[in-house]
């Protein structure tokens, strides 16, 4: 989305709080034809992008890696350990739930190991996961990734719209356009080429 004047806020957040450390087997979790429906879209949407994909047996307990991320986040390096940890999941099949890998990468985003791995009993970082889940859930979020494309001056939980235009959300992993139109629905501006964009 470099093409257009947008500003991201990433939250993370348990999308099923109940599964248990060790993770849980997909086929456990969705339906035969439900989870061949999303490995597909999956697939898709990654063979559109060009970016190759691992796609997971089990679901990790996210819990301490999104305690991480929010101590990532206080410390300014959020979005190299996000994309990390995303890497490390959703490309090469690691998972988020060894202590090993979730240093690895922690140092990768310029973290110390070990302050990261003491972050995932923090109780303020934990709690802060569980708040994001809680206004996920008000917000209605049922899949992962889901954007909302806010407009320029909207306040969340505000009915009004804000020049005609209203949130616009996208769920699920999505091809670039249906992302791009979102974004336009909800008043995005094209950059100008002569502010290093192409």
């Amino acid at each position: 989305m470099q093409a257009y004047e947008l500003d991201f806020e990433w939250r993370g957040f348990e999308l099923h709080p109940e599964i248990p450390v060790g993770g849980a087997d997909l086929t456990r979790m969705f339906r035969s034809d439900r989870l061949e429906q999303m490995r597909i879209q999956l697939e898709v949407v990654a063979s559109e992008l060009g970016v190759p994909l691992a796609f997971p047996d089990r679901s990790n307990n996210t819990r301490a890696a999104l305690a991480i991320a929010e101590h990532a986040r206080d410390r300014g390096c959020l979005d190299a350990f996000r994309d990390a940890a995303m890497d490390a999941f959703w490309r090469d099949g690691r998972d988020l739930e060894d202590p090993d890998v979730l240093a690895e990468l922690a140092a990768t985003a310029g973290l110390a190991p070990s302050e990261a791995l003491a972050a995932r009993e923090d109780p303020v970082l934990v709690a802060r996961v569980r708040a994001m889940g809680t206004e996920a859930a008000r917000w209605g979020v049922s899949g992962i990734p889901t954007w909302f494309v806010l407009p320029e001056g909207w306040e969340p939980g505000d009915p009004r719209p804000v020049d005609g235009r209203r949130p616009v959300r996208v769920v699920g992993c999505q091809p670039y356009a249906q992302v791009e139109a979102a974004a336009l629905a909800a008043g995005a501006v094209p950059r100008t080429r002569n502010r290093g964009t192409s």
